[in-house]
């Protein structure tokens, strides 16, 4: 990788509590004791960050924290509910941070997610043209609105082919990058001027349902045993 002058960190934000899933960030994934772990070992292995954080208020993250050798930041609890807006949790886990770093969020929830260390020279390599990075998955598929009216191409004989489509792109909560600073700013985690960092579609899985977390343990296994390299 590209050498860095700047200091980078990750962080991942772990609740205790979850709505869809009971202790989601604690369920066993790919071969890992939970997905929490699994992030963090993707973080470490990408071997680009000068800091690995863990943020919650719960003595078991904070006790994985310190089995996997990162640093643990203590959440206040209510930033641990649902009741404060997000930006308000946003802000409240950067001032937790030390410093003035460059800030990548990473979600326990995106267990199949690991090429950081691209992301980061990329991140970086670009940082006169984008103030930020975020992770998106691509589409290109025949979208219609909730009355049938086709978006970005038209039904009748000149139908297009699927790879003709305009690309639209989502969010896929893989990563977000950008300066510290910048973020409590804009109280956002996305800056003014950011690039795409695009992801597969199995890289993009984030887990909020069950079929999620089906979806994702086959592909792991699938890993597992190279069916899919």
């Amino acid at each position: 990788m590209k050498e860095k002058k700047e200091k980078i960190v990750a962080v991942i934000p772990v609740r205790e509590g979850s709505g869809r899933i009971k202790d989601k960030n604690f369920i066993p994934f790919g071969g890992y004791p939970t997905l929490t772990h699994n992030k963090i070992a993707h973080l470490k292995e990408a071997n680009c960050f000068d800091h690995i954080y863990v943020s919650s208020d719960g003595p078991r993250v904070k006790m994985i924290a310190e089995e996997m050798g990162v640093e643990f930041l203590q959440r206040n609890p209510l930033m641990c509910t649902s009741t404060p807006r997000w930006d308000e949790v946003v802000c409240h886990i950067l001032n937790t941070i030390p410093g003035d770093p460059h800030v990548l969020w990473a979600m326990a929830t995106s267990p199949l997610f690991k090429r950081y260390s691209e992301a980061v020279e990329r991140y970086f390599a670009s940082l006169e043209n984008h103030d930020s990075l975020v992770g998106v998955k691509k589409f290109r598929e025949y979208f219609v609105d909730e009355n049938c009216r086709p978006l970005f191409y038209s039904f009748g004989p000149w139908h297009p082919y699927s790879n003709e489509l305009r690309p639209l792109y989502a969010l896929n909560d893989t990563i977000f990058l950008a300066k510290k600073s910048l973020q409590l700013e804009l109280k956002y985690w996305i800056g003014r001027t950011p690039q795409t960092f695009e992801g597969s579609f199995f890289e993009s899985i984030d887990i909020n349902f069950p079929e999620d977390l089906e979806l994702a343990n086959a592909v792991a296994l699938m890993n597992q045993e190279g069916i899919m390299k």
